[in-house]
């Protein structure tokens, strides 16, 4: 049993020490010490069946940290045969679900893999996975949404990265859009998959206007949404809040990101692709949107199942108009489903590319109800599409 702690304990100090180079974007050493983690791991599993016995719940604990190990270096086909090799025995009920995850995740990760798709290092692969995409078609809606606000995404992180103010309404600049522009592919099968590539027309080095030292190439805008996805999805908050300390870009930032989430039953998991230096990048985004940090009225960050109650107001109606022609173009109406109107103030960043889009439609806002003088309205902090039908069906492509 020594000899299996010891074991244990060393694979928990690499993976440790892996975590922390890739919190540092040295993703080589990375997976190097993911899989030096790896190897004591299932060092401490043979100790264990020297005893000809299954013991519970080591058994299992080992195996699906095992598992998640050889998930975190790449090695997919090892990590589906050390979870399948415990599902194949009598673990504990919560365990179980927790491997049933993992072999799910680690599914999608085959998937996510590029198998014979050339990717260049301008490119992105995103995939989805859940119960609305099948062989070679997904929900449109799913789909169509997910690309736009992804496009959306990659452009607000082109115009932070150049040092632009936020844009809260109208076109992007001009030469912004000339030299990162974004293309698709066709869609491929399996778990839906389509490469988005953001280019930059041939022989134009920088931006006319902005110093050649301050223009950001594709690669590291590519590289900024990849970290940003990981970080969020691993609720990092601190570590997006530094990376994004502008607050308008922050909100931005986040809205988007909940709208490219999963929703847990009909897409399960996004996942994006890239290459680097020959070497595959995953980043996946497996919480659903409802459990993703929103900010808050202090501009800061919290993960929304930590909200207090007494301070939200949730209304659930239609949005009545979202108008940038007027001067107090901050301000929405929302008529709930009793005919009620709500005043709802919307802060920096969201107006634009998450609020307007949902004129007119079934939505639930989510706020902080604030009270000045006589009139009351709501800070609005979450807005998502709801259905009125929801055994609706939707077209596919």
């Amino acid at each position: 049993m020594n000899a299996l702690n010891n074991s244990h304990n060393k694979a928990m100090e690499f993976a440790e020490l892996a975590l922390t180079a890739r919190a540092q974007g040295n993703e080589e050493q990375s997976i190097s010490f993911f899989k030096k983690a790896l190897e004591y791991e299932l060092s401490a599993i043979t100790e264990l069946d020297k005893n000809n016995e299954i013991i519970e719940p080591t058994y299992s604990v080992l195996h699906r940290s095992a598992g998640t190990l050889a998930l975190d270096c790449n090695q997919i086909r090892k990590a589906e045969q050390i979870v399948a090799k415990a599902l194949a025995q009598n673990p504990p009920e919560e365990i179980v679900e927790e491997l049933r995850d993992l072999l799910e995740q680690i599914h999608f990760k085959r998937h996510l893999e590029l198998r014979g798709i050339e990717l260049g290092e301008d490119e992105i692969q995103l995939s989805l996975a859940g119960q609305d995409v099948g062989f070679g078609v997904v929900t449109s809606d799913e789909f169509l949404n997910r690309v736009t606000d992804s496009s959306k995404l990659i452009q607000r992180i082109v115009e932070r990265k150049n040092n632009r103010p936020f844009r809260e309404s109208g076109p992007p600049v001009k030469n912004l859009t000339e030299s990162y522009k974004l293309f698709l592919s066709t869609p491929r099968a399996a778990s839906f998959s389509v490469t988005m590539k953001l280019g930059r027309p041939t022989g134009q080095p920088s931006l006319p206007g902005i110093p050649h030292h301050k223009t950001s190439t594709t690669n590291e805008i590519i590289d900024e949404f990849m970290d940003l996805m990981e970080l969020t999805n691993n609720l990092r908050i601190s570590e997006i809040q530094e990376r994004i300390p502008d607050p308008a870009y922050r909100r931005n930032f986040l809205s988007l990101a909940k709208k490219i989430a999963p929703d847990g039953e009909r897409i399960r998991q996004v996942g994006f692709t890239t290459i680097r230096s020959g070497v595959e990048r995953f980043a996946e985004i497996t919480k659903p949107a409802s459990e993703l940090p929103i900010p808050t009225e202090a501009d800061t960050l919290i993960v929304p199942s930590r909200l207090i109650a007494t301070e939200t107001a949730t209304i659930q109606g239609r949005l009545l108009y979202a108008d940038s022609t007027k001067s107090n173009n901050d301000k929405i109406k929302v008529i709930d489903l009793e005919g009620k109107e709500h005043n709802v103030k919307v802060p920096e960043g969201m107006m634009n590319d998450i609020v307007r889009p949902m004129w007119n439609l079934p939505i639930r806002i989510k706020g902080v109800r604030k009270n000045i003088g006589r009139g009351s309205f709501i800070e609005l902090q979450d807005i998502e599409p709801v259905e009125t039908e929801p055994d609706e069906s939707n077209s596919e492509i």
